[in-house]
């Protein structure tokens, strides 16, 4: 009877483990974490560059206003963190029309000097946003957002810093149990948090 039950108990233990490695599995396999790839400059010195402004991002999605949307949440987190003292961005677009410079995705350095000048910056950023689109998996939500940008040093035409980022999928709770479902204003809000994280 004794022998029974220590088998008995040692059977209960080995079922548990076998639940917890399968739950653990299953945790690591719906997790989707944001992935990050960063370069900063062996000589940036950050704290020389006081004033920047985010040029119009150029969109590689479908959904029409995504680089607006994303430079918007960009703009507003670099002055809530207080990294930077950023342009207001109709300030940006209005030298861009006054300097008649089309195509911010690739500046020489006398396009760089010129909005240095105009916008009296030390820095602009410029990048793409490569994915921004929202899913649905039966009643989930699944938004997908990924973004590409670079500090260009508007004196050298440097890239000082640079850095793509991508969110993808429903959080794990959201997978597992249906709570806590993440808006695409959600996801765009905590990769470009994610993103400036970069420059601390």
């Amino acid at each position: 009877m004794k022998l029974h039950s220590i088998f008995s108990r040692c059977l209960s233990r080995a079922s548990v483990l076998v639940v917890g490695l399968a739950l653990a599995t299953a945790f690591s396999a719906c997790a989707t974490p944001a992935t990050t790839a960063v370069y900063v400059h062996p000589s940036a010195d950050f704290a020389n560059f006081r004033r920047v402004a985010v040029l119009p991002l150029e969109n590689l999605t479908s959904e029409r206003f995504a680089a607006e949307r994303v430079r918007e949440v960009l703009n507003v987190e670099f002055s809530a963190q207080g990294l930077f003292e950023v342009v207001e961005a109709g300030e940006v677009n209005r030298v861009l029309r006054v300097t008649k410079i089309g195509n911010v995705t690739e500046l020489g350095p006398a396009e760089l000097a010129t909005l240095g000048a105009e916008l009296k910056v030390q820095a602009l950023v410029v990048g793409s946003v490569i994915a921004f689109e929202e899913r649905r998996m039966g009643t989930i939500s699944t938004p997908d957002v990924a973004l590409s940008l670079r500090m260009l040093d508007v004196e050298s035409g440097l890239v000082i810093w640079s850095v793509t980022e991508a969110r993808s999928g429903a959080k794990l709770a959201t997978r597992l149990f249906g709570v806590g479902e993440e808006s695409q204003t959600d996801a765009t809000l905590r990769l470009v948090r994610g993103v400036l994280r970069t420059l601390e």
